[in-house]
């Protein structure tokens, strides 16, 4: 899946209150300088990257130093994978995202979550015409009740979830999803989603939540141990 076009919001991060259960920990902060808090084996290849990739990839570890720290966990390194996805220590699963001016992070131990995803966008309409690389079927409609004026604030939140949707579950996967291969129902009164997942993810479905919080949209998704999945592994 690939980024959606938006803005950022300068100097601010949103609160992850509410976004998962009490088993995935959560930090955000705004991106900052953190690269001298790398560990060397994240720093393999760093020095090619611009100065604004180098600070968004290191507040990202330096918020989950904090995290895995606060477990008793010290210098576990998360350096990148070949496809540049995080590689998180032994026992951890775990997920970050950033988004122009802030970074979030969340992180499970593996016997408690068999994946973890999360999303960060501005809470903002994506350009006109993205819909249609992003929303299907009856996610067309939903982001058309909002009349002109909502549709792309509505495909931004039908993207956020489905990113996050697609890191909790390309660790095992290893694929790359095409958008219309998730398909969602979003409730925003119950800041929750339920998403149809391809075959090859193992479970049929699963669900999320959703949140808007401070000019953010901010999505989550938990991979249960117990919805592993749905019988047996279904054919693609």
């Amino acid at each position: 899946m690939n980024e959606a076009d938006g803005d950022e919001i300068a100097g601010s991060a949103p609160c992850l209150d509410g976004l998962f259960s009490p088993a995935v920990l959560t930090a955000s902060a705004p991106i900052d300088d953190h690269v001298a808090s790398l560990l060397p084996a994240e720093r393999e290849g760093l020095a090619q990257a611009s100065p604004s990739r180098q600070r968004e990839y290191a507040t990202g570890r330096w918020l989950a130093h904090a995290l895995l720290r606060d477990q008793g966990e010290h210098d576990l390194a998360i350096p990148r994978n070949a496809d540049r996805t995080p590689r998180w220590p032994t026992g951890w699963v775990g997920s970050i995202t950033h988004s122009g001016s802030a970074c979030a992070v969340a992180v499970s131990r593996a016997d408690a979550r068999l994946g973890i995803g999360i999303d960060l966008e501005p809470d903002r309409a994506v350009k006109p015409g993205l819909e249609r690389m992003i929303c299907f079927g009856d996610e067309l409609a939903w982001i058309a009740e909002e009349g002109e004026s909502g549709l792309g604030h509505r495909c931004r939140l039908v993207f956020s979830a489905k990113e996050a949707v697609y890191k909790a579950f390309h660790p095992r996967t290893r694929r790359v999803w095409r958008f219309a291969e998730v398909a969602l129902e979003i409730d925003l009164d119950r800041e929750s989603f339920e998403a149809r997942l391809p075959a090859d993810a193992g479970p049929a479905a699963v669900t999320g939540r959703i949140l808007r919080r401070g000019g953010w949209i901010v999505s989550g998704v938990e991979w249960r141990r117990e919805d592993a999945f749905d019988g047996e592994p279904r054919d693609g």
